[in-house]
């Protein structure tokens, strides 16, 4: 059994680890730490946190030689084998380790060093240093008071830990039990409301896939704080971050956009434990935690997903159908608007993933497309072509239902390009033409066509940028507005230009990110978003700003915005309820 003893030390934020084993053979020892965890596809370099790390034997220290970042070689030696280490934890997200005098958090990846060649072994993890009154949250198997065990190590790096000042919140769904534990500093809320909803959106996921579940029971890890959010998902748990004023105040009517958004959190990660959890690239089996596992798959896996996540708040009734397809609009919006949807196909967004969509710059908006937004745009239009061209008998319910049932039969992976072969075969419909689009042509998706045949129209309108795009009853003529061109930062007396969009106002005009804007013909930038909507389509305006500290002078010509922010209506409300309920 390989063990681990965790100390905690809050002040400096700061975990001792004790790292114990028996060795029995004559073979080099080899202890390592992940470089990334599962389901955040970016190299994170855990072993940087590791502060200090030293070996013994038999009570005898041994040489540990460091041959790479995150791995260490020990010679030779039979006996009991004590390795101390210690992690700097000060990470405030769902993917590393956090700690201070109020709360503790860690995803497994990031703290357990693993003995190579013991990874199917037991191990037994010991908690029993942590502050009193603290109590933990987990889905590790506790055999003794703050003494938990997995039986392998694949198993303990995926069960994330929380512990502090913890509220459990109940129930139970489809028979199965679920637990919210919630950790933070908030305001009163609706409980019963949040429980009702998230009970309702489990139990339709539930529903969804045949039985049985590929969890006995499920942990949601929920921490809010001040504009902080994220989610990442495990087997029978998901970590969570998000703003304490989402939680539902009391009295709440309809769902806010706030709170629907958490909703939309809650039921993103929970489908993943279907989704990419369960069904999985065969890249992924097993992953390989030391280097970048590449997929074109990762559309299937988080855009899928992405799509399910609202439409289970509307099938769940915890939204109305008017909300959904305003949540639904502002996503089309936000791809419309990406200009690297026309510079990179979808399938190479997934497997650029690793130094693109997760190492975004000035340039991302103009280079790549989100697997996230874009895939969900995708996974709609097949559900919908599915659904029409086999006059309702198939969906892509029956697709997801269909791998997951091979899953649990095999436990295998899926092979690059089969997720595409197994929807044809399992529909009987050929939508070779519709992947080849999709995947692998930067082409705009027939998102108008797909949606008219579940009944709601679909129109890109010349709107400002910050409309975002939303649900309407009726559409109206619009006149184009200005369309700077560009994302900035708005300051007290000033602009910083973040990203330059191709062929927009700002770049014909020759700026730069990071230029600061600090005048518009001649008045200083105290309120940019209110004098740029001064200026009508066509007029010049002379630009002063700051570039490397050196005062510059431009004009720049207005234009018009494109017809890029999608409004939906319905057109025939029969069509969207049996697509939304159907």
């Amino acid at each position: 059994m390989i063990n681990y003893k965790i100390v905690p030390s809050p002040l400096d934020h700061e975990w001792h680890i004790l790292l114990t084993f028996t060795k029995h053979d004559d073979f080099p020892i080899e202890i390592s730490l992940p470089n990334w965890t599962p389901g955040s596809y970016l190299i994170r370099d855990f072993s940087r946190h590791i502060t200090s790390i030293d070996a013994s034997c038999n009570g005898v220290p041994v040489r540990l030689d460091q041959i790479a970042k995150n791995c260490w070689h020990a010679a030779s030696s039979r006996g009991e084998w004590q390795i101390r280490y210690t992690v700097y934890a000060f990470d405030l997200s769902v993917r590393g380790s956090f700690l201070s005098t109020e709360r503790g958090f860690f995803d497994g990846a990031c703290m357990f060093l693993r003995v190579k060649g013991t990874e199917m072994l037991q191990h037994r993890l010991d908690l029993s240093d942590i502050p009193t009154g603290w109590r933990i949250a987990t889905t590790l198997t506790e055999t003794d008071r703050y003494i938990f065990q997995t039986a392998s190590y694949a198993e303990l790096i995926d069960r994330p830990v929380e512990m502090g000042l913890i509220e459990f919140l109940d129930f139970e769904a489809a028979g199965i039990p679920h637990t919210l534990a919630l950790s933070g500093i908030y305001p009163d809320f609706d409980r019963n409301r949040l429980i009702s909803d998230l009970k309702k959106i489990c139990e339709t996921e539930l529903a969804m896939f045949s039985s049985p579940a590929p969890f006995e029971k499920y942990l949601f890890l929920l921490h809010v704080g001040e504009q902080i959010y994220g989610g990442l998902e495990h087997t029978d748990s998901t970590a969570l971050l998000s703003d304490r004023h989402w939680l539902p105040p009391a009295g709440m009517a309809d769902a806010n956009e706030n709170y629907t958004q958490l909703l939309g959190l809650f039921s993103h990660e929970y489908f993943h434990a279907w989704n990419v959890k369960s069904i999985k690239p065969a890249a992924f089996v097993p992953y390989d935690l030391d280097k970048e596992n590449y997929t074109e798959q990762l559309w299937a896996f988080e855009g899928i997903t992405s799509y399910y996540d609202d439409l289970f708040l509307i099938r769940s009734r915890t939204i109305s159908p008017e909300s959904y397809l305003n949540l639904l609009a502002q996503g089309i919006t936000r791809v419309q608007q990406t200009h690297g949807r026309l510079r990179q196909t979808l399938a190479e967004s997934s497997f650029t993933a690793w130094n693109k969509f997760y190492k975004p710059d000035e340039n991302s908006p103009n280079a790549i497309v989100s697997y996230y937004q874009k895939g969900a745009l995708v996974a709609l239009c097949l559900d919908l072509i599915i659904r029409n061209r086999s006059n309702g008998s198939h969906s892509l319910d029956t697709v997801m239902n269909e791998l997951y049932r091979e899953w649990r039969d095999t436990h295998s992976g899926i092979p690059e390009k089969h997720w595409q072969i197994r929807c044809q075969e399992i529909t009987g419909l050929d939508l070779e033409d519709f992947f080849q689009k999709a995947l692998y042509s930067t082409e705009d998706l027939p998102l108008a066509e797909c949606l008219s045949t579940a009944g709601v129209g679909l129109t890109f309108l010349p709107l400002p940028r910050q409309h975002g795009g939303g649900y309407a009853e009726h559409i109206c003529t619009v006149l184009p507005v200005g369309d700077f061109g560009a994302r900035f930062k708005q300051n007290t007396d000033h602009i910083v230009l973040t990203h330059i969009l191709n062929g927009g106002s700002a770049e014909s005009a020759a700026l730069c990110p990071q230029d600061k804007i600090i005048a518009l013909d001649g008045y200083a930038c105290t309120d940019f978003a209110a004098q740029w909507a001064r200026y009508p389509v066509g007029a010049k305006i002379n630009i002063h700003f700051f570039r490397s500290g050196i005062l510059r002078q431009t004009v720049l010509t207005v234009q018009a915005t494109g017809a890029d922010t999608a409004l939906l209506h319905i057109t025939d409300r029969n069509l969207l309820e049996n697509w939304l309920f159907g």
